[in-house]
């Protein structure tokens, strides 16, 4: 009648306590072995009620008859259709005033123009109207550098806001940001008034570090700019009223590695730690260029990302342990979702726009003066990526991983180009669920252990 979940993780606590964690519903049981072993060996009524109970509702004990991959395929499926909603990513500018070596973009002073913003807001307000399914409207802003189309955001903003509020519709915003022009008066403008209340920022790693990686076109450093914009914004007398939240990314390959902590550290030092929302560590990935090859191996940066979550979490700056379900990979796999850049090419993907090596490709869905609003542009890559880890056609190892059902199966792309894409979080995931019960036994007291 039951079974153990293949999608369990199982490691050891310590003080004959076994901790399994469910990647279908992202939650750890601790059991004693003894139990634990009853567990495993399935004879389920010999478990006391409560646990029985406990472990069927986590999905680590699941109906004989299922065929798990099937289910967490059918409910991410289910998870995108039932999605409540409308997610547009904007481009207003091809420009931004950074070098970095690993970028792939190619930039430009282009700007989108009032015909294609006029564009953006016909396809919004169609798939409003015509889809009649959404409560909420989610607005990305992205780059090349967004704050360089300052005027643009400032242009398109109050007209999405007015959509979402004729159709009674929820309205957020978030941008990613190189953090330049973020300088107090222009974040405080854009939370206020333009309704952004998440804001993420590039550090990678000290000024040491940072400014031989991300240095303005022009030669000149920008750590110290950035850093100073952030303490400035963080340390603003009205920062814990505005709703708003700062996510600080730090890029890692072989040449900065050693950064990372010492990024912790200065935020520390700088009284920041407590302020910002969050920060976590990503390795160089490929821009349609060979920035990857510059990266860690993978088990490599899965074996100093439990490092920098330790020294985050000793630091008192989150940083998140576990990570929860995940229904939908990215923005590919979501039927109306878009990115359009400052050509007013439409895409599904964010790591396509402004990349030279996909110029001639069919990843252009379209482009704002030859696409009718009313054109949702069904033919999409990736639309299908459930179906091909189903059916093992993925040129991914999905089809088989035990933590598929909080990973999602990556990036597509990438896979497709052939690349090993699996994030590290495959490779330390039984450290990490070790850490999250030390913390929730016993406080980040635990680290004063080490």
């Amino acid at each position: 009648m039951y079974k153990n979940s293949y999608y369990k993780i199982k490691t050891n606590a310590g003080n004959h306590t076994i901790l399994y964690y469910s990647s279908r519903t992202g939650e750890t049981i601790a059991l004693e072995s003894h139990t634990a072993a009853i567990y495993e060996s399935e004879d389920y009524d010999a478990l006391p009620e409560n646990i029985f109970s406990k472990l069927l509702s986590t999905y680590l004990i699941v109906p004989s008859q299922e065929n798990e991959l099937e289910e967490v395929i059918q409910e991410n499926k289910n998870a995108i259709l039932d999605s409540r909603t409308l997610y547009q990513v904007i481009q207003p500018t091809a420009n931004c005033q950074l070098g970095c070596g690993y970028c792939g973009q190619n930039h430009t002073k282009a700007l989108l123009d009032d015909l294609q913003m006029d564009a953006i807001i016909d396809r919004v307000r169609y798939k409003l109207e015509n889809e009649n399914k959404f409560d909420a409207l989610e607005i990305g802003w992205f780059g090349s550098e967004p704050l360089m189309g300052l005027k643009n955001i400032r242009s398109l903003t109050p007209r999405l806001k007015e959509l979402a509020d004729n159709h009674n519709l929820a309205y957020s915003s978030k941008m990613t940001t190189n953090g330049l022009s973020l300088k107090l008066n222009v974040f405080l403008d854009l939370v206020k008034n333009h309704h952004i209340r998440s804001f993420e920022i590039t550090l990678d790693g000290t000024e040491e570090f940072h400014d031989k990686r991300r240095f303005l076109k022009s030669g000149e450093k920008s750590y110290k700019i950035i850093l100073e914009n952030l303490i400035d914004i963080l340390n603003y007398e009205g920062y814990d009223k505005l709703n708003a939240a700062i996510t600080i990314r730090c890029n890692v390959d072989q040449t900065n590695d050693e950064g990372a902590s010492l990024l912790i550290d200065e935020l520390k030092t700088l009284g920041l730690n407590k302020k910002i929302r969050s920060f976590y560590v990503a390795p160089i990935h490929s821009w349609g260029n060979d920035a990857h090859l510059k990266s860690l191996e993978v088990e490599q940066f899965a074996d100093k990302e439990i490092g920098w979550l330790m020294h985050c979490l000793k630091s008192e700056i989150n940083s998140t342990i576990l990570p929860m379900r995940k229904k939908q990979t990215c923005m590919a796999v979501d039927p109306t979702a878009e990115l359009v850049d400052a050509y007013g090419n439409i895409y599904n993907c964010t790591e396509i726009s402004y990349v030279p090596t996909y110029d001639d490709s069919d990843y252009i869905l379209g482009n704002l003066k030859t696409v009718s609003s009313n054109d949702l542009l069904p033919k999409r890559h990736f639309i299908d990526w459930y179906d091909l880890i189903k059916e093992n056609k993925s040129n991914s190892p999905c089809h088989t991983c035990k933590i598929l059902p909080v990973c999602g199966g990556a990036c597509p792309k990438t896979w497709k180009e052939g690349i090993f894409s699996c994030p590290p979080i495959k490779f330390n995931i039984e450290d990490r669920i070790a850490l999250s019960y030390l913390i929730a036994q016993k406080g980040i007291e635990i680290f004063d252990t080490f």
